[in-house]
């Protein structure tokens, strides 16, 4: 037995024909198909401005007396690679975040001194936290 059905695919509406297996072992008669319709006219509202979130090992906005490592997406701090007081390179890894089952490499923006580290390996953190302060 087929069935006849109008599917709408981003604004186009099609109209298909779907047969059902099994249902006899002779072939269906053709369903009439009507003539399409016009698609529905989407009704879509203005999408919030997107808050730009700076990429992973990108420079952070500046603090006061250092430069900032943000996280660049929500997830767990699965290895910190530095502690306060350790000398850091830019473009050295400072720490290690877990999103979505996949090890993040965080890279510093800047070198200089770690004077903080705002978490600890399994805190989970959400973006745009501040989670090492860099002066």
């Amino acid at each position: 037995m087929a069935r006849s059905y109008r599917i709408s695919v981003n604004g186009k509406s099609y109209d298909v024909v779907v047969e059902e297996l099994g249902a006899s072992a002779a072939a269906p008669a053709p369903a009439a198909v009507q003539a399409p319709m016009p698609a529905p006219v989407p009704v879509s509202t203005p999408a919030p401005a997107p808050t730009p979130v700076p990429a992973a090992g990108a420079p952070q906005a500046p603090v006061v007396g250092g430069t900032t490592i943000g996280a660049p997406m929500p997830g767990k701090i699965w290895k910190l690679h530095v502690r306060e007081g350790d000398s850091i390179e830019e473009g050295q890894l400072a720490l290690v975040l877990e999103a979505m089952k996949m090890e993040n490499e965080i890279f510093s923006p800047a070198s200089g001194t770690v004077k903080r580290i705002n978490c600890k390996e399994g805190d989970s953190v959400n973006t745009g936290d501040v989670l090492i302060v860099i002066g």
